[in-house]
Order: C-alpha cells, then structure tokens, then sequence
C-alpha cells in the first residue's frame, strides 16, 4: 500500500498536467532530485529537515516555473520541454550526489514506515492530497479555469483566462506533488540512489489513463487515478509473486496504457456518434 501511496501522489501531479493537454517526462528526475537532496541536505546540515524540505519545494516550484513558461510562452511541446527538464534534474541530482546514497533522515523514514490506526502515514497523505486536490478542481476558480484551458485554449483566452498563468500554476502543482512523492519514498527505502524515480514515469501515466482521464485535456479524475494507481499497483505484485521478469512489468504496463486509451477512443466516437444529427434517408427513384 505505501508504495500505491507513492505512485497515487505522483500520478495525481501528472494528471494535473493531462487536463492541461500536456504531458510531464520529468517526473524520474524531480522524484530523484526530491528524494537526494532531502537526504544529503538534511545530512550536511545536522539533519535539519525542515530546512531540507523547504530547499526540495524551492526547487520543485523553481522546476514548474520553467516548464510552465518554457511551454506556455514559447509554445515548446510539453513532451520535449519535460524531457529535457528530467534529463537536466538527472544530472543536477547525479552532481549533487556524486553518485553516493545517503540514508534518509530518521524522523522521515519514522513518518513513511509508521502506521496511524493501523493504516500507513503515507496512505493517509496521499488520501488526504485525493481529497484536496479532487476539490481544488472541481469547486473553485483555479480549478474550472484549468479545465477550460485543457479543453479549448482559445476559448479560454477570449474568455479572459490568464493561460499563461494556468499553465504555470498547473506545472508548478505537479512538480510539488513528484518531489513530495519522492521525499516519501526516500524515507521508505532509507538509501536512495540516483535511478530511485526512474521506475515511476509509465506506472504514473498509466494510472492517469487507467483512471479515467483523457489524454486531450480537460476535465479530469483524481479520484480515478488513486484507484488507477492502487490497480497497477496490485498488479505489479501480482506480476512479480508469479516470477515474472521486471520486462514482463513494463509491457503489461504498456499494454494497460495501450487498452485504457483504445477504451477512450471507442467511448469518444460513440458518444459523438449519438450527439451527430442523423440524416434523412434519400428516397429511391421509382
């Protein structure tokens, strides 16, 4: 279940980017950045970490800032811009780290392995984070101006939506969420290393899909991703109890992804289907 937590936590930032009709491949890097820097921070600095915390948000935000703009104002293509932004965090965080793990802070780890009424601390954050999130965007402001603009951008410019702004806030949102998920994660496994995000890029996009979220933008499902991720998440384990090799892992992932989109597909045209005026049929001669 924690590590459902984990792959819940990362994919509702991704999903927060699709309904902005845009994709993150930056998630391995900022995960990796989020779990390094809150060790070796903490460790260099007599273990201080809320200091350490507050450095990981700084970076996050900083991370989000640039994607945002790099996509919103000179309409680079999330895929290229995101990919270049992980490849960038990589090798900051390799650089950072000079490749050497560091064991997470203790009271990090206590707050990731404890349990609160007999639940996991990072199950009940990332339940918590469903809730918040699933309101922000469906009851206020922020969030039905972030819908508009992932369904129709040009409307939503002549509407008078700052897009700009939307798109910045929307990256900057997602990026917190990977670097959060990372910390998590760095305290679950006490020693984390420079590939430790590198295995949650597809599950995250996975789960996105699988919940219910379109891929065009719009509105989305958070709700729906938890429960993509708890899926895939059980059927990792299921997967690997059966002695599966880890490619074994992906392919499923990617045939998941494969089918959750040909489903939406379907779904789509048979809806624009029934929405298509029908025309008359055409009398035949005599």
């Amino acid at each position: 279940m924690p590590f459902a937590a984990i792959l819940a936590i990362t994919a509702i930032g991704q999903t927060l980017v699709v309904m902005l009709k845009g994709i993150d491949l930056s998630v391995p890097g900022m995960m990796t950045m989020g779990a390094l820097v809150s060790t070796q921070f903490a460790a260099k600095n007599s273990d201080n970490v809320p200091l350490a915390l507050a450095v990981v948000a700084l970076i996050a935000v900083a991370v989000g800032l640039v994607n945002g703009l790099v996509i919103a104002v000179f309409s680079v293509t999330p895929l290229v811009a995101t990919l270049a932004m992980n490849a960038l965090l990589l090798g900051a965080a390799l650089a950072y780290s000079g490749g050497t793990p560091t064991r997470a802070p203790q009271s990090v780890s206590d707050f990731a392995l404890d349990k609160t009424f007999g639940v996991s601390n990072t199950v009940w954050l990332s339940v918590l984070l469903v809730v918040v999130v699933a309101l922000a965007t469906k009851r206020t402001v922020w969030g039905r101006r972030l819908v508009a603009v992932g369904a129709n951008e040009s409307a939503a410019k002549i509407a008078g939506v700052r897009v700009v702004s939307l798109k910045v806030s929307g990256y900057v949102a997602a990026a917190l969420c990977y670097s959060g998920a990372g910390v998590l994660l760095a305290g679950y496994i006490s020693t984390p290393n420079t590939n430790v995000g590198n295995q949650y890029l597809l599950p995250a996009i996975a789960a996105v899909v699988v919940g219910g979220t379109a891929l065009n933008g719009g509105r989305g499902k958070i709700l729906g991703t938890a429960i993509g991720a708890l899926f895939l998440s059980q059927l990792t384990q299921l997967v690997l109890s059966l002695g599966a090799p880890s490619s074994t892992q992906l392919l499923i992932q990617a045939a998941v992804i494969a089918v959750a989109v040909g489903l939406q597909s379907v779904q789509g045209k048979s809806v624009l289907g029934r929405l298509a005026p029908s025309r008359p049929k055409r009398k035949q001669p005599a």
